[in-house]
């Protein structure tokens, strides 16, 4: 019982885009205080039943994630008790063989009503329909089209992640007759002003009034008050775990009446860490010890990685990340997307953890044979959106850009100098870029079409290589 002293039929507990928190980073809800707060809730009759849900992007981005390819995760999961997720673009950044691994260990259930697996050797579901007090209750999943670029191309091969609207449609038109109460999305669609409207969660709820609630995610939307679109409430929580959402309601209620409230850790604070949850998560992490605190490079300075910085601007992470790429590939220049860096580093020593946190994604480098013209291409898509933030937000060393953000997108960059000398559109570079860029990966299409040179191992291995091996003066920040 959240709100009040009412009687609810349901109960439904929110969590999106975590990416790997789970034991109270940066003021965020760790999962053992998390556990005790839904046994608290599953244990009061007032709230009827309670449903766990989570909308993606959830296996991928902490060391303690990482380190076991999400396996980690899976086990938390488990022991939390979960009922429904979808897939977030990150959760394949581990490939989709081993996502359907991952699948296979979990006692809840994955939905993706708009994957589609040409193989049809997977045991995700496209929906499921419960029973409750003799209302039947349709849960689906919906994840991102933008996943196509999102992720690296590698490790969707063989998917096809078919159109949301059409998806909801082809459902909606199967399942009339019968007799659905409650139809509720779980999506990873998110309303991003970035993302095609065509694909955001909002113009579901636009579409389709028969949408109950949409459990969303993708966007780290924080939706702090009841919000309701045509008929269809929509909920998200932020990311990295920082809150919660909970939706309790009546079956015979209007939705007017549902109730709506985004929790914090500080919400939380009232209720005890379970110890059986700590102890999962201490014995992961003593294994992961030995390595994760090795100390390899101090810096004077914090090292800003942000998403609101590293999406808009150079920082001196950026700056030390792109130098790191430029001196192991000794490439003519270096250029990765803002949005593959997810998080500062603080002033002090600094760990093998602290760059895994930072640049989580296992991207491995390849260098590429690149026309000058898909070059300044590239960079026109890497800088289309200035001074908006935007995950494809170029980053670059060994190459000057001089651009105008007051030119309409893809007609900004004027000039670009490679080693001092102004690029010749019809020459060749050898240019160094994450594998996940390499095909295609946030609309980077044009480097596509370049020949591979050579391939390197991942972005966070060459950074703790670079630190180890060459003593620089990192500056402050830009």
């Amino acid at each position: 019982m959240i709100f009040d002293n009412t009687n609810y039929d349901l109960t439904f507990v929110h969590l999106n885009d975590i990416h790997g928190r789970v034991n109270g980073e940066n003021n965020s809800i760790s999962f053992p205080k998390l556990f005790t707060f839904l046994e608290s809730l599953r244990n009061n009759k007032k709230n009827g039943k309670v449903f766990l849900i989570d909308s993606g992007d959830t296996l991928h981005g902490t060391p303690f994630a990482n380190f076991s390819k999400g396996e980690s995760i899976i086990t938390l999961f488990n022991a939390l008790k979960f009922d429904y997720v979808t897939i977030g673009n990150h959760d394949f950044n581990y490939g989709f063989n081993h996502l359907k691994s991952l699948i296979n260990l979990q006692t809840y259930k994955t939905l993706a009503l708009n994957l589609i697996d040409k193989n049809n050797n997977t045991n995700i579901l496209p929906y499921d329909i419960v029973t409750f007090n003799k209302f039947n209750i349709c849960f689906f999943g919906l994840l991102t089209p933008e996943t196509y670029y999102k992720t690296n191309s590698k490790n969707i091969i063989n998917l096809e992640f078919t159109n949301p609207e059409e998806s909801v449609k082809n459902l909606l038109n199967n399942l009339e007759n019968k007799n659905i109460d409650l139809f509720v999305g779980i999506t990873h669609l998110g309303c991003d002003k970035s993302t095609k409207i065509i694909n955001q969660s909002f113009n579901l709820a636009n579409n389709f009034s028969k949408i109950d609630i949409i459990f969303d995610g993708h966007s780290h939307t924080e939706i702090k008050e009841k919000c309701i679109v045509n008929n269809t409430l929509i909920s998200q929580a932020g990311s990295y775990n920082k809150n919660i959402a909970i939706i309790q309601l009546n079956l015979n209620d209007k939705k007017s009446k549902w109730k709506y409230k985004l929790m914090s850790s500080n919400d939380l604070d009232y209720y005890e860490n379970n110890f059986y949850i700590e102890n999962i998560i201490a014995n992961i992490q003593n294994t992961q010890n030995s390595i994760s605190k090795t100390t390899i490079a101090y810096s004077k300075f914090p090292l800003i990685g942000d998403r609101e910085s590293v999406r808009c601007k150079e920082t001196n992470l950026t700056q030390l990340i792109t130098d790191a790429i430029l001196w192991k590939t000794n490439s003519d220049a270096v250029l990765i997307n803002g949005g593959s860096i997810r998080e500062s580093i603080s002033q002090g020593y600094i760990t093998i953890e602290d760059i895994f946190k930072s640049i989580p994604f296992n991207n491995h480098i390849v260098t590429k044979k690149i026309k000058g013209s898909n070059l300044k291409e590239a960079l026109e898509n890497g800088l289309k959106a200035f001074p908006e933030p935007l995950g494809a937000m170029a980053q670059v060393s060994g190459m000057r850009v001089v651009f105008n953000p007051n030119n309409p997108p893809y007609k900004r960059v004027s000039e670009i100098y490679i080693k001092n000398n102004p690029i010749i559109l019809d020459n060749y570079y050898n240019i160094a870029v994450t594998d996940f860029m390499s095909s295609g990966g946030e609309e980077y299409t044009s480097l596509i079409q370049g020949e591979n040179i050579n391939y390197y191992s991942s972005v966070e291995d060459i950074v703790i290589d670079y630190l180890k091996n060459i003593k620089i003066e990192i500056s402050g920040s830009n």
